[in-house]
Parts: structure tokens; sequence; C-alpha cells
């Protein structure tokens, strides 16, 4: 087998940024209809997810087995300190034999949305650590970039969205 990934990362990482920068009247719509509609369709997304995945040989997908239910996702709403809205998309428990994303959140900011996510990275000293990145276009090649900001000891959504209020302010 190649790289190890996992649903879970492939879940916020593709589908969900792809859904978000590819499919903004979709994510506007799926955004008004509330936590549990979005719960059905991230649950959707992930079995859609581990459907492809039984087919693939190149990617060791870690939590391939996993079951999950709607409510292993987590929506939630802040408003960050320049007034922005961000939604929070907690993903379920992550496998954490190798980087998973515990939490995305969208932040509507008045030019286009930012895509930010809080990643278990590995362990260090015997102690989780979270990486917070960002999603953007590059306009220049057509394409995806993710930016790497700094790492913080805790998955605590209040922590992310302060490092978050950092960068957007």
């Amino acid at each position: 087998m190649g790289e190890k990934s996992s649903i879970n990362y492939l879940v916020a990482n593709e589908k969900i940024r792809n859904l978000i920068f590819e499919e903004w009247e979709k994510t506007n719509i799926l955004l008004q209809q509330g936590p549990e509609v979005l719960k059905q369709y991230f649950y959707k997304l992930w079995n859609e997810v581990k459907m492809e995945c039984q087919y693939t040989d190149d990617i060791d997908i870690i939590d391939l087995n996993k079951e999950i239910k709607p409510e292993d996702f987590n929506i939630s709403y802040s408003i960050l300190n320049n007034g922005t809205k961000a939604f929070n998309f907690i993903m379920p428990e992550p496998v954490t034999e190798c980087g998973q994303v515990v939490c995305v959140s969208l932040v509507i900011s008045k030019k286009m949305p930012r895509f930010f996510t809080l990643e278990l990275t590995q362990k260090r000293d015997e102690k989780n650590y979270y990486s917070i990145g960002e999603w953007q276009i590059d306009f220049e090649n057509n394409d995806y970039m993710h930016k790497d900001y700094e790492t913080i000891d805790s998955s605590n959504i209040g922590e992310f969205l302060g490092k978050i209020n950092q960068v957007i302010k």
C-alpha cells in the first residue's frame, strides 16, 4: 500500500472544500437549512467517500471500517471579532494513526469564503498537537493551495477560532 489517509481527511480536505469553492450556491442553501440538514449531507458525503475508497489500492484508508452516524458531526455557528460569521463543522472522532481533520471553519468574508482546517498532526512528546491551515484558491494556476499557519496544543474550538481571529484581523 501507499500513503495513509482517512475518510475523515478526504471528506474535509476535498469534498467540503470543493463544495465551498465550487458549489457556493448549494453551500449557501445547505447553510440556510440548518445544522441537521448539514449533518445529513456530511454523513452522505462520508459514505460516498467510503464507497469510493473501497476500490482504491494506492492509499491505505485507516478508517475504512469505521461506522458513523449523522450525529457524529457537530455544527456550530460563531461570530468572530470583526463581526464575520463562521460556521464550524466538527468532524467525527478521528483515528489518530496519521494526520486527521478535527474541525473545519467556513468564514463568510466580504470578498469570498475562507476555509480553515484544524488538523491533528501527530504526537509530540506523548502529546497531540494541532495544525491550523487555510485552503485558498490559487487563481494563477487554477488550483487550490493549503497555507499552514501555526500549531496549538488543543482541539478546543474556541482556541482554533481565536487563531482564525488573528489571521483575518
